[in-house]
């Protein structure tokens, strides 16, 4: 998936979903999400069928996040750019973006702007804020951030994404006054601020 080649991927999280004893609902889900990327959007809504089946682990929270994204398309037939929507959304949680080349972070958010739905603008904005921030697009990151974070409609879908984008946000424009600023009075001061707050974060969100 990290290589952009939902075809092996599909067929490596068909495999564990089949075989694994860990969470066969939420490689029910990746392998939907796989399967939709390639292109076969009805074999993927019979695997998004399956995943509320296979949900077990009611206080799992990787699984509460399959079914919930999965239900919608148990409704209706998913989209290729929705698919993949979806398996960056995968990456990004996962936090694998910064592993992955500058040509396939490329490709992601080309992939990310061919995306119209309503629905996942938030969703959308978010992960092209991550993205930007791993190709160091810092002024494009903060752009897509702030647009994210202000994105109401998601709180219906992704709940998650406004205080997400918060987050990345803030980490962001922490490094403003070193990277924007200098010369000005106590900047030594400000400097040790600024890597302590770093530090706490760190701290609460570990890389």
């Amino acid at each position: 998936m990290i290589e952009l080649n939902f075809k092996d991927a599909f067929d490596s999280f068909e495999r564990l979903k089949n075989e694994s004893r860990w969470s066969q609902c939420y490689y029910a889900y990746l392998t939907a999400v796989c399967q939709g990327a390639t292109g076969d959007v009805d074999g993927a809504q019979l695997v998004f069928k399956e995943v509320q089946k296979l949900f077990k682990r009611k206080n799992n929270q990787i699984e509460q996040f399959s079914v919930k994204k999965a239900e919608r398309f148990r409704k209706q037939t998913p989209t290729r750019a929705l698919c993949v929507l979806a398996s960056i959304e995968v990456l990004y949680l996962w936090k694998a973006l910064p592993n992955c080349s500058f040509p396939n972070l490329q490709r992601m958010s080309q992939a990310c702007h061919e995306v119209d739905d309503p629905s996942v603008i938030g969703l959308k904005h978010l992960l092209l804020g991550a993205i930007h921030k791993c190709l160091g697009n810092s002024e494009d990151a903060v752009q897509f951030f702030q647009r994210a974070a202000k994105d109401e409609l998601c709180r219906q879908n992704n709940m998650y994404v406004q205080p997400y984008a918060c987050y990345e946000l803030g980490c962001l424009l922490l490094g403003r006054p070193e990277e924007d600023f200098s010369g000005y009075d106590f900047e030594n001061r400000l400097h040790v601020r600024i890597h302590a707050a770093l530090a706490s974060l760190k701290e609460l969100v570990p890389q």
